[in-house]
């Protein structure tokens, strides 16, 4: 079934997201939306499923390097203290 794109209405609720999001982007509203359809665009031509890999997902939602911490473990001898040796 095809819909008319100009009979799409948005509800008060949908409508408070999408200006939330263009006040927190500060992007306009019509550029909001066109990012979200083409980001569903890929997914909803696999079946739900896009070829994006999951190191690109988290690069493109910006969670590589969200978290503050030391950049190594190994580096440090703390967290290094007993590691390899058997336990009795």
């Amino acid at each position: 079934m095809s819909v008319d794109p100009k009979s799409i209405s948005l509800n008060d609720a949908q409508r408070h997201v999408l200006a939330e999001l263009s006040d927190q982007s500060g992007k306009p509203w019509p550029e909001i939306l066109t990012e979200a359809l083409t980001l569903y665009r890929p997914a909803a031509a696999n079946n739900g499923h896009s070829n994006e890999s999951f190191t690109e997902s988290a690069e493109r939602l910006g969670l590589v390097g969200c978290v503050d911490g030391p950049a190594d473990l190994s580096t440090n001898a703390t967290y290094m203290e007993g590691f390899g040796e058997s336990e009795k």
